[in-house]
């Protein structure tokens, strides 16, 4: 049996999902998605942090934070899990990481 790798197409797609919304022609501004700002060299806002780590972690946002490290702005984030859990995950506003 075969088996397609799919992250490639799926990673296309994500891409171009702001690209599609800005074309969508309802004569309202479309935002740019985190990922267009990112491609742009524009930091993430906190809400965007906050959405990246949404769909990530498939978790519940309980907190949201900006905090300076030297020259970096960091988002930091509390998540709820669905089994209970409460954890943070940091964001950089510039690189979009999150550790």
């Amino acid at each position: 049996m075969r088996v397609l790798n799919l992250m490639p197409v799926l990673a296309a797609l994500a891409l171009g999902a702001g690209t599609v919304a800005a074309a969508s022609g309802d004569g309202a501004a479309a935002r740019p998605s985190a990922t267009d700002r990112r491609l742009d060299g524009a930091p993430l806002t906190l809400d965007d942090a906050v959405e990246l780590v949404k769909r990530r972690f498939d978790a519940r946002v309980v907190r949201a934070e900006e905090a300076r490290e030297g020259d970096e702005l960091i988002y930091r984030i509390r998540l709820l899990a669905a089994d209970g859990r409460v954890f943070t995950v940091r964001v950089n506003a510039r690189s979009g990481s999150v550790e």
